[in-house]
């Protein structure tokens, strides 16, 4: 009769861990820059002083991640497949959006604007996410929507031997954004990346040889600031294990599947004149394993860390010479080197460069509703292009 009964303390113990989560994660996002385009969007965006509230069921990141890649329905729209033929005889999917009902197209100034959108490296076209993204820019106006895909994505054979995602000379945005240019001359170009994408835009942005005068810049999201061989291999939590086991064997089963004969032959001689030994890469457990044995290699680098050094965009940040805006939540643990672990205020000094923090959202997620699933990704994304367009003009005159 006297003993409490057991909601006496269950409830309690709920409302603690409801109002923690509200507490630690209900935030307004930080602006982390040193410059006119971070003073630029703290007076310009409605969005940035707004808190972002991911709903209570998604209390860790690895549920944002897993709701939004199974439930989110991506809205209707065309696709108009094309291939783009690379310099170095290879060919990547190169595909249009466009919206199937455009009575809901807002007016801005993105009109002149096209959009690259570069993805990671589990999506292409046909990705929701994608098509999420691509929508919401299409909404606001921007005139056409394309898709970068890697190579060997959308059933586009390989023709060359870069297998994975490159960098630096062997980076395939540079030859994309001339293909635009060249088609459209008088438009204005966006870049716009995710996860090992934003990475690309990155160093593209980065390399003095890239054609960077079309561009206005890039919008990024989700994007790996510093990888560390160390922390690739530490898959203790259980949401980033499950993940990097899911993403490891995809990886395997890409790179050493193939397609046809002479996909089959093309990769036997890369596997041959690189040292791939095939049975190590078959037992990789971590992301690392499959990029000391595998990508190191046939990027002509010694091992892990140096490939990490040398596609990390933290060591590359300073070289951007356009407008970047890069969207990251501080509970993205998938990322390597999580921003909960860095100096903000030190490693974002480029002035053309501003850093979107946000408490909560994990990787590639951002989910702000459930029903639908709906990403606070595909508001922030638009807003930021179209800040970044209104920029550009302002600072010209």
């Amino acid at each position: 009769k006297n003993k409490p009964m057991l909601w006496y303390w269950i409830v309690p113990l709920l409302i603690t861990i409801v109002m923690n989560f509200v507490l630690r994660k209900w935030q307004r996002p930080s602006l982390y820059g040193k410059g006119l385009l971070k003073d630029f969007i703290e007076s310009r965006s409605k969005i940035v002083h707004e808190v972002y509230k991911p709903p209570l069921l998604c209390l860790n990141p690895f549920i944002q991640f897993y709701v939004r890649t199974m439930y989110e329905k991506p809205p209707s729209v065309n696709f108009l497949k094309s291939v783009l033929n690379l310099q170095d005889g290879g060919q990547v999917a190169f595909d249009e959006i466009e919206l199937k009902d455009t009575t809901s197209i807002k007016s801005s100034p993105l009109q002149d604007t096209i959009v690259i959108v570069i993805p990671g490296l589990r999506e292409s076209t046909h990705s929701p996410k994608i098509i999420s993204t691509a929508y919401a820019l299409l909404q606001n106006n921007a005139s056409r929507v394309y898709i970068l895909n890697a190579r060997a994505a959308c059933s586009i054979p390989l023709k060359s031997k870069c297998l994975t995602f490159a960098f630096g000379k062997y980076n395939h945005v540079n030859e994309a954004v001339d293909h635009v240019t060249t088609m459209y001359p008088e438009k204005k170009i966006l870049l716009v990346g995710a996860c090992l994408g934003s990475m690309q835009a990155i160093d593209y942005l980065s390399t003095p040889e890239s054609n960077i005068d079309a561009l206005l810049g890039a919008v990024c999201h989700s994007c790996t600031w510093e990888l560390k061989p160390s922390e690739s291999q530490d898959v203790s939590e259980p949401g980033y294990s499950l993940f990097t086991k899911k993403l490891v064997k995809d990886n395997i089963k890409r790179l050493l599947g193939y397609a046809n004969d002479d996909e089959r032959k093309l990769k036997e001689e890369i596997f041959e004149e690189y040292n791939i030994d095939i049975e190590q890469v078959k037992k990789s457990k971590t992301i690392w394993d499959l990029e000391e044995y595998f990508v190191a290699k046939i990027t002509g680098l010694k091992n892990a860390q140096e490939y990490y050094y040398k596609i990390s965009p933290k060591f590359k940040c300073h070289n951007v010479k356009k407008p970047l805006i890069v969207i990251n939540s501080r509970d993205d643990s998938i990322i390597g080197v999580g921003l909960e672990k860095m100096d903000l205020a030190k490693f974002v000094t480029n002035p053309n460069m501003v850093l979107w923090s946000t408490a909560a959202g994990g990787h590639v997620s951002f989910i702000e509703g459930l029903r639908p699933v709906r990403s606070y990704l595909n508001r922030v994304i638009p807003e930021s292009s179209l800040l970044l367009r209104q920029f550009v003009e302002e600072t010209k005159q």
